[in-house]
């Protein structure tokens, strides 16, 4: 009952970007429909091929009567949060700081970022990466959008900067399936940072691959997950999955991803 009670109330929310090449407009339109109280935009050139400016988009989504809970920046070049080479210290530092008054301009309160390098065996995080993340985190500060930083390869890069950067604007996104495929103990980075929670990716997995699930399709253990969720939690239930286009229609997908929720908040 303890656990029913934390994720009882808390609305759900569903990634924009869920596996269906349609108009944004049109996704939207069918998230709302299939329950969902809130999106995430994801801020790269994919969706400005739907409206040729990315500042279309949140007008598009509201429109339908979601509410934004964030965007999720490009990651591919996160390998430079650890530079300290001056022209891609620059340019990694430019990139986020256009991302953040993006969310200012836009009202937009959170951006989801990586801070660990996408290839599998990444360096130990360093200084370089923390005074790169502060020069970051100052601008966010000023603009007063949250940066939520994602578990991926190396939890300890979310224990490295959290512990050192203190500021209410530097929290943290849980992606589970993240969590379960690569930590040793699932949910105690849950356990260890659920007072900085700001935002989630709920998705499962077989355990092999990141394969963006609907929850309870995969190995996870959601019952851990629940035990571990953080008491003081005020923010989305938010899916980050990916359907196949080959086996449902967008509607259908959408209300099987909205049954997955529900059946997460009544554990």
């Amino acid at each position: 009952m303890k656990n029913k009670n934390l994720l009882g109330n808390l609305k759900p929310g569903i990634f924009i970007w869920f596996g269906w090449r349609l108009h944004i407009s049109l996704r939207a339109r069918l998230v709302k429909e299939a329950g969902f109280d809130a999106t995430c935009l994801w801020w790269a050139d994919e969706e400005k091929a739907n409206t040729g400016s990315l500042d279309d988009l949140p007008q598009i989504v509201r429109d339908a009567g979601l509410e934004i809970d964030n965007i999720h920046v490009p990651f591919t070049e996160a390998h430079l949060l650890l530079s300290d080479n001056p022209s891609e210290r620059k340019k990694i530092i430019g990139m986020h700081k256009t991302w953040i008054e993006d969310c200012a301009r836009h009202k937009i309160p959170k951006m989801v970022l990586h801070i660990c390098p996408l290839y599998k065996d990444p360096p130990q995080p360093n200084n370089i990466l923390l005074d790169n993340l502060s020069e970051i985190l100052k601008f966010a500060e000023s603009a007063k959008v949250i940066l939520a930083a994602e578990n991926t390869w190396r939890a300890d890069y979310i224990d490295f900067a959290l512990d050192r950067l203190d500021s209410d604007y530097l929290c943290f996104c849980y992606d589970c399936g993240h969590d379960f495929l690569l930590s040793k103990e699932p949910a105690q980075i849950l356990k260890r940072w659920g007072h900085k929670l700001t935002t989630t990716h709920l998705h499962d997995n077989k355990s092999f691959n990141d394969d963006h699930m609907l929850p309870f399709t995969g190995n996870n253990d959601w019952k851990k997950v629940t035990e571990n969720w953080p008491k003081d939690y005020k923010g989305f239930l938010m899916l980050e999955v990916l359907g196949d286009i080959t086996k449902h229609s967008a509607q259908e997908y959408l209300a099987l991803a909205f049954e997955s929720v529900t059946k997460l908040k009544d554990i």
